[in-house]
């Protein structure tokens, strides 16, 4: 299997990304789409784009603006940034790799989860989404923050978010899965119950029994990249 790293454009500047390709010519694509201060690198998103070449499904994991090798600060950070940011990534594939143009799926974590849906409720291209850890709002995230040491984020970054409402965008999108830990430390299970309710059928709620918000156990993390590739297989290729 090979990978190449890649860049394209967004508002943002230059992002940077790594495609993962099967050893066969793949017809579909998911688009990996890490949290809010994480990064394509982490060890969850590469087991992610390997497993799923090894299963002939091609993988872009990339870096939102402001991290990993992506151009911005983190502290610039908006949900319509990083909506600008998957948009561009999906222009990019969709170029770059035309043969899996009516196939691509989403797969996001936590906040990548949420922009994974976002962008799915408007781009009717897209034919599955699978959200790990994701959040319902972001009620709270700032006090999260500061209680974490993780960067303070800009008071745009609350006054965009009020413009988001998953309730309404999440009913738009096609063949959502929705992953989440029992034990997640981050986002409660009740984030995942009520995105669940408002997603239209096919939906599915698969609850990890043990697992935190970023399954860093590797048994949990496996179960859930199994659930989320039977998911594509079974919507991508449909």
């Amino acid at each position: 299997m090979k990978q190449d790293k890649v860049y394209f454009s967004a508002s943002a500047g230059k992002l940077a990304g790594v495609i993962h390709y099967p050893d066969q010519l793949s017809s579909c694509c998911v688009i990996a789409c890490h949290g809010l201060f994480s990064n394509k690198g982490s060890d969850k998103f590469v087991n992610i784009g390997e497993q799923f070449a090894e299963e002939g499904i091609t993988v872009l994991r990339f870096d939102f603006r402001g991290c990993g090798e992506s151009d911005g600060k983190i502290e610039d950070t908006t949900i319509t940034g990083r909506k600008e940011d998957l948009n561009a990534a999906l222009a990019f594939i969709r170029m770059h790799n035309p043969s899996t143009t009516q196939n691509i799926g989403l797969l996001g974590s936590s906040m990548g989860g949420y922009i994974s849906l976002l962008v799915a409720s408007s781009d009717r291209m897209i034919k599955a989404v699978v959200a790990w850890a994701t959040p319902f709002s972001f009620h709270g995230l700032r006090k999260a923050i500061a209680t974490s040491g993780s960067p303070q984020l800009k008071e745009a970054f609350y006054h965009d978010a009020n413009n988001y409402d998953a309730a309404k965008f999440v009913a738009k999108v096609r063949n959502t899965m929705l992953i989440h830990g029992d034990t997640d430390e981050t986002v409660p299970l009740d984030h995942a119950r009520s995105l669940y309710q408002s997603a239209r059928e096919p939906r599915n709620l698969e609850i990890v029994k043990g697992a935190d918000h970023t399954f860093s156990n590797l048994k949990l993390r496996e179960k859930a990249i199994g659930y989320s590739l039977n998911w594509f297989n079974k919507y991508l290729t449909a």
